[in-house]
């Protein structure tokens, strides 16, 4: 299978490969990005293309992300005005310095928020393998 031709074919906008988690425990101040998530969602009015997702991304001490050093995605998409806005909004809480939110936590919101679930497709959906550190 062709990852970009599948992604093509589905008007796909992200190929995700496994879920992982951030810790609070490992990343102290991980989860104050769910306040600052949720005030950005009524501030701005947003209607997450995937709630329950959203709603789900937050345990009691961690946070969902991808496993995001395999990942295949659409620029255009993240390229969008609100995408930008959102990312812009993000960075200036200065998170991402202070507690290390990173771009695979962020990503998973940012697909939860502004991606419908058709066009987030998945790895283990196609059955493909993956070896991060093989020998």
């Amino acid at each position: 299978m062709n990852v970009f031709d599948e992604m093509r074919n589905k008007n796909a906008v992200y190929f995700a490969n496994n879920i992982d988690l951030d810790l609070e425990e490992q990343l102290p101040g991980t989860m104050f990005l769910k306040q600052v998530t949720f005030d950005y969602i009524k501030q701005n009015n947003i209607k997450p293309k995937q709630f329950e997702i959203l709603r789900d991304a937050f345990g009691n001490n961690s946070i969902h992300t991808y496993f995001n050093n395999f990942e295949v995605l659409k620029m255009e998409f993240f390229r969008r005005k609100e995408i930008r806005h959102w990312v812009e909004s993000i960075d200036s809480t200065n998170g991402i310095f202070y507690y290390r939110w990173g771009d695979a936590g962020l990503r998973y919101l940012t697909l939860a928020l502004f991606a419908e679930q058709h066009e987030v497709l998945h790895r283990a959906d196609y059955n493909l393998s993956y070896c991060h550190k093989c020998r």
